[in-house]
This record gives structure tokens, sequence and C-alpha cells, in this order.
């Protein structure tokens, strides 16, 4: 049987040659017309479609190729993430990790905690999707956790059907639209051993979860694509000192541009970050991290989506925790 677009185009050309005759021909005879003219013309439409995917996969493809012959390191990293070789830090020091921001945003909420002498901490994921993310959190806290001796509780926030309808242009409607990002919320239940989800409104779940149990959060990721539902998440740093550590580290992960999508501080997260900063008092700031000096041996450009959102006024804020 010929390809689609090979039969439509034969079909097309058929029918024009012959448009007494509405019936298909028989496949036999479309192999036979394959070999002659209407042949030369679906086989050439055939060939550019192909190409054109071709060039798009390949140039991709292709430069991974060539990067990894020109610095073998990329394809050792693969290697020892994919066979989980070495401890979570030696992993981590080398990136050879499913999403190390957590691993490292997980590491320093337990280092903190730890240093404050908590033995508890908390790890929160907003826009939990599929749940990829919150299943990388959940291993990153049990391994960083026993490690340190430090009990680490995972939550996830989400919808749960998916991106509610966009606000307005700040919810860059252009990049996301309503509904993607659906979450098969049973199937996901299943396979979390310990991480609490909360799905709803994120505006009603975190008004719901500040007067709970839990541990003082350290580490947050924030994925929720719109600035409106970043600016409900922001209303975990409007509570006491109870809530939060000091300092927190948060990453951000659509602030960075690419051909799509277009980021700037008067629309999506960028923006709620602004915005939250204008509004409060200066016992409070969402920052970036800045440079980092760290066991890390391989920049990346998840580290400069890393922000810290300093209590300059909490009851620990001071409290020395150098070694």
């Amino acid at each position: 049987m010929i390809a689609d677009p090979q039969r439509e185009a034969y079909l097309a050309y058929h029918r024009a040659k012959r448009p007494d005759v509405q019936k298909e021909p028989a496949p036999f005879l479309l192999g036979r017309q394959n070999q002659g003219r209407a042949g030369k013309i679906t086989r050439s439409f055939a060939t550019r479609q192909h190409r054109c995917a071709l060039s798009i996969m390949n140039s991709v493809t292709c430069a991974k190729f060539v990067r990894a012959c020109l610095r073998p390191e990329f394809a050792v990293r693969h290697i020892i993430r994919r066979c989980s070789m070495g401890s979570i830090d030696f992993r981590l020091a080398l990136q050879a990790l499913e999403r190390p921001e957590y691993a490292f945003g997980v590491k320093q909420a337990v280092y903190l905690a730890a240093k404050l002498k908590h033995s508890r901490v908390s790890v929160i994921e907003f826009g939990v999707a599929t749940g990829a993310g919150l299943l990388a959190l959940e291993r990153y806290a049990a391994e960083l956790g026993a490690h340190a001796g430090i009990e680490v509780e995972v939550y996830g926030f989400d919808l749960g059907q998916g991106l509610p309808p966009p606000s307005d242009y700040r919810d860059l409607a252009y990049v996301w639209k309503r509904g993607a990002y659906q979450m098969d919320v049973e199937a996901l239940k299943k396979r979390l051993r310990s991480a609490k989800l909360l799905l709803g409104d994120v505006r009603e779940t975190i008004a719901e979860f500040l007067p709970s149990e839990h541990a003082p959060v350290g580490f947050i990721s924030f994925e929720l694509d719109y600035y409106s539902s970043t600016i409900g998440a922001f209303r975990l740093f409007t509570a006491g000192d109870r809530v939060v550590l000091p300092r927190v580290i948060c990453y951000f992960d659509d602030i960075v541009s690419d051909g799509h999508q277009l980021h700037c501080n008067r629309v999506g997260e960028l923006l709620a970050i602004e915005e939250f900063n204008q509004q409060q008092n200066s016992g409070h700031a969402l920052v970036p991290i800045g440079p980092l000096a760290t066991d890390l041996v391989f920049p990346a450009m998840w580290m400069q989506q890393l922000w810290v959102y300093h209590r300059f006024q909490h009851v620990d804020y001071n409290t020395y925790i150098g070694v």
C-alpha cells in the first residue's frame, strides 16, 4: 500500500486525467502506476515532505552528535544518569541526573534545616502536570533526607484538570492554552510513595495549607506557567515564620526565552516576581541567586533560573550557620 501522501497525490492525478472515473483504482493499479508518471509525482511529493521533517530532526540530532564528539563528557554524563552510577552527590556534581535543579534545591533545604536544628523540612512543586517532577522530587527528598537525618515532606499543588483559561495577556495565552498539561490523578497517586497531592485552585489550596501542620518550607519549584497562578502561590510568603525557613531556594521554570516564548518582566512569572517585590516592605524579597560557587562541575541553564526568597525579619535569619 502506498503511503498516505503518495496515495492522495496519485488519486488527484488520476481524477484529473480521468474525471469520468470517480472510483479509486484497485490497489494493484496504484502499484503499477507508481512505476510511471504518477509514481514520479507521488515519490517527489513524499520525498520533499520526508526531507523537510528529517532536516528539522537531523539538525538537532547531528548537533548533539557533534557535541558528544567534541565534548565526550556529555556522553559520559548520559551513561552515569541512565545507570544511576554513584551517590546522589556525585551525580549532582556532574549534573548526571533527572532535574538536577530539584536535587540542588532539596540539598540546600536539608542543609539549612539541619543548621537551624530542625528535624523536618518541606519542599513544594507548584504545577505537577503528569507528575514526573513530583516523583523526582520525592526520590531526592527520601535520599538526601535520609543521608542528613532530616525528614523531608513533599507537597505537590495542581489544579488537576490541566491549565485553567488564561486571565489576560499577562498569562501568555500565545504560549499556553486551557487544558494543557493534563493529569491522570488516580494513576499518579498510585505511583507516589510519600508526597501529598493538593488539587484545586492554588489560591484555595494554599489557604488550606498554611494553617496545617507541616514542616517549614525550604525549596519551591514554580511551574504554574501563568502570571495569575504564580501570584496566587506567592501567598505562601505572606504567612508567619513558622511556614518557611529564613531563606527559601526557588526554581522558576518559565523565565527562559526561546524562539517561541519570549519572557520579560511585564508578563508571566517575571512580572509576578516584580510585583511581589514592589508590594512587600523591606523585610521580604525575591532575588536571583547570583553566581554559584558550588561543587557542581558543569554550568547549566537552570542555575540562572534559581531565585531566593529572603525573609530578613525571620527569627532565624541571623542565626550563624558557618562550619
